[in-house]
């Protein structure tokens, strides 16, 4: 019987015939450690799917406010119509770990929203910030047709047609704010030249600003008494207080807390510094103070300076990862100094550096049931965290970077 070391020996040598018989240049067939066969794992510094929250139909935006304490605050909008009577939309206040709203929904007057469709906190103290798209029908309705629609009457009979105007603007769209700990309605403002918003954010002065359609008058070169109304895409700021002492904003009827700040906005255009049909906003107090936007009509996202106008930061556009953005709809930024970009029908979130060069995919890991995003329209971060609404499944999916 061989001794135990000569059988070490044998078995060696037996290991070493059978890689002899392996042809020069042809290794064996062994896992990297970034693949395996059909199951794509992500390197280091990617995200991992810590959670997917399902049974949460209707959510539309995420705010996680960040530093210490951080709150994590979903906003839902169920869609339909009836007015204030009929509660469309609410803001809930969840944990980070659990999908268990704490409480009922976190501003009771909240449960009144028209159509919601963003949040945003800044100010100091901390305030929410919540933008209401209204009910156009309901700030329409005229009581005499019993109708909100335009008078088919254009006979210019008596009284006729009757003007299709607003008649209530407690119904248009407006901000509110309220305290982040709950409570009543701080103030609301709206502004008659915005014709739809899409997207708030509000800076650590108080300042709030807004992205939408606005109506402008355009006049004719050739004939200058001739003004055609046409829209135009804008983001505007707001301050708190009036610009004069005893002279409210004309544009902003019922509010003495706020008026529209003419000395700073972003224009309609292409270029660096403007937006076509722009969406999501987010303020960051890191650096040059930039304003964060996700611009769909320009299929861009683009970072400008807030202190002066027209002057740009970064703009992405998505095609250094082979795909470029298809309507982009949220965007935000981290404390480091990173943002993110939700690209809405590319089902994808990506996030980049502060000059806007290309880190990595957020959504690289699919939810718990191993589906891709079908329609994120948000994402909240911290240092590490991200949570991303799929308002297409009624989700929220939790996910957190790998160091």
């Amino acid at each position: 019987m061989a001794r135990p070391r000569v059988r070490a020996a044998l078995a060696a040598l037996a290991t070493l015939a059978a890689f002899a018989l392996v042809p020069a240049g042809c290794g064996g067939r062994f896992d990297l450690p970034t693949e395996r066969p059909d199951n794509f794992v992500p390197t280091d510094q990617s995200y991992a799917m810590l959670a997917t929250w399902s049974n949460q139909p209707g959510v539309q935006d995420l705010l996680l406010t960040q530093g210490l304490g951080n709150q994590l605050f979903a906003l839902f909008n169920q869609g339909g119509t009836g007015g204030p009577a009929v509660p469309r939309g609410e803001v809930r206040l969840y944990p980070l770990t659990r999908p268990e709203a704490i409480g009922p929904p976190y501003f009771e007057a909240l449960r009144s929203l028209f159509n919601p469709v963003a949040l945003s906190a800044g100010s100091s103290p901390v305030r929410l910030f919540v933008l209401d798209q209204g009910d156009s029908c309901r700030a329409k309705f005229d009581v005499r047709r019993n109708s909100c629609e335009p008078d088919p009457d254009t006979t210019r009979a008596t009284g006729h047609p009757f003007r299709n105007q607003i008649y209530d603007y407690s119904s248009t769209w407006r901000v509110r704010e309220y305290g982040l700990g709950g409570g009543d309605t701080v103030s609301t403002f709206t502004d008659t030249t915005i014709a739809q918003p899409f997207g708030i954010a509000a800076d650590n002065q108080g300042r709030v600003y807004v992205a939408g359609l606005v109506v402008v008058l355009d006049t004719n070169q050739i004939d200058q008494r001739i003004r055609t109304r046409k829209a135009v895409s804008r983001v505007y700021r707001y301050k708190r207080g009036l610009r004069y002492p005893g002279v409210l904003d004309v544009n902003m009827p019922g509010t003495a807390s706020w008026h529209r700040d003419t000395t700073w906005l972003v224009f309609d255009g292409t270029g660096a510094s403007s937006v076509s049909d722009p969406r999501g906003l987010h303020w960051s107090p890191v650096g040059t103070d930039p304003l964060y936007i996700a611009d769909r009509g320009n299929n861009q996202a683009k970072s400008v300076s807030t202190a002066q106008v027209a002057v740009p930061i970064a703009r992405v556009d998505g095609s250094v990862t082979g795909a470029a953005f298809n309507h982009p709809e949220g965007v935000t930024a981290d404390l480091a100094g990173f943002f993110y970009v939700v690209d809405r029908e590319n089902r994808r979130v990506l996030r980049f550096t502060t000059a806007g060069e290309y880190i990595q995919r957020v959504d690289v890991e699919p939810n718990a049931e191993g589906l891709p995003l079908l329609d994120p329209t948000s994402i909240a971060v911290d240092d590490s965290l991200a949570y991303i609404a799929d308002r297409g499944r009624g989700q929220i999916i939790r996910f957190k970077r790998r160091p």
